[in-house]
């Protein structure tokens, strides 16, 4: 539950009814919708490429208070992708610029500013002022706390990532709905994002903090459909099957199970293996040599989107159920998006 005053404690000033007019006479907003934006407080972890639409979006539809929590300074290479800040703003702390900026844009919203990292000594006493935590991070250790922290304090987790081209959305930890840790086990190993290694796209990161921002606001006005217990993951320069979402439901031993997701399906060892599938372990070839499964063939990501071997996969799995198979859910849906290209149907294989 949100932890929001009754709307009879909230007033609209005059000069809010005017800001917010276009949005007040929405079916599904209203005055009540507005007050209740309002008396909400959202904590955004990051001041990147995802918090930067983020705070925009939540301040110009009238949140009352924004907490904003980061570290970093601006550099010249945030500029493609973190729109609320230009080259004057080089070196500044980015929570100090985005304030200023942010405020400018409306001086109604208080933003909270954290100049600092979040972390597991300091996580407790943040979160815990705030009703809805947006996770917009580049790293593991963050979200992990975050997920730990908001099932604790029993706070919503609106969750982004991005790569490349892609990003993904999920609401975490709402109405007994799955969590960070359901979806990511920490024993998966996963490697942080690097924007200088992978490379990214302000458009990509643009739109994935916008679909925060509107997930956000849902919890906030109560609105039916919220994005809880599915990943949402899209994909800005596909033309086709642009977005997906994965549908997971949690399983009595608290892990959870991907029920649908168009031509995908991520299920258990047990369930899958059987003798009519072909399994392709997508892993480099020092990992397959390490550890395998029997009778599994061993191609690596880099070489499964090349022509030749799709190709040999289409002759071959004519009567067989083709499996994709690779100890980092990332990578599996990498190359998922690969096959579903050449619309190759097959499941995803994936410890749970």
């Amino acid at each position: 539950m949100l932890n929001i005053p009754n709307n009879t404690q909230i007033q609209l000033s005059k000069q809010e009814y005017q800001n917010y007019s276009k949005q007040i006479v929405l079916e599904n907003i209203g005055i009540q919708g507005q007050k209740k934006l309002k008396a909400a407080k959202v904590l955004i972890v990051g001041a990147g490429g995802l918090g930067c639409p983020a705070i925009i979006y939540l301040a110009t539809s009238g949140v009352g208070y924004i907490g904003l929590i980061d570290g970093d300074i601006i550099e010249v290479s945030n500029l493609n992708r973190q729109i609320l800040y230009n080259k004057n703003d080089i070196t500044n702390f980015k929570v100090i610029s985005a304030q200023q900026k942010v405020q400018k844009i409306n001086y109604n919203c208080t933003i909270i500013k954290h100049p600092y990292n979040l972390d597991k000594q300091n996580s407790i006493e943040i979160i815990s002022y705030y009703d809805i935590i947006i996770d917009t991070t580049d790293n593991f250790k963050a979200r992990y706390t975050i997920d730990q922290i908001c099932n604790q304090l029993h706070k919503v987790y609106i969750y982004g990532a991005v790569e490349k081209f892609e990003g993904q959305v999920a609401t975490f930890n709402y109405k007994n709905g799955i969590s960070y840790k359901d979806l990511y086990t920490k024993n998966l190993l996963l490697k942080n994002s690097n924007c200088n290694r992978h490379g990214i796209m302000g458009i990509t990161t643009g739109y994935t903090g916008i679909l925060q921002a509107i997930e956000t606001i849902k919890v906030i006005l109560g609105l039916h459909k919220r994005c809880k217990n599915f990943l949402m993951i899209h994909n800005i320069i596909q033309t086709k099957n642009k977005r997906k979402k994965i549908y997971l439901k949690r399983n009595e031993n608290h892990k959870i199970k991907i029920l649908r997701s168009s031509n995908i399906i991520i299920t258990s060892k047990l369930k899958i293996i059987k003798s009519n599938v072909i399994i392709i372990d997508i892993r480099k070839n020092f990992e397959f040599s390490k550890n395998h499964i029997k009778k599994s063939i061993n191609i690596p990501i880099t070489k499964l989107k090349l022509n030749e071997t799709i190709k040999l996969i289409q002759y071959y799995i004519k009567n067989h159920d083709l499996v994709i198979y690779c100890n980092t859910l990332e990578r599996s849906m990498i190359a998922s998006h690969f096959l579903n290209n050449r619309n190759i149907s097959h499941h995803i294989l994936h410890p749970i």
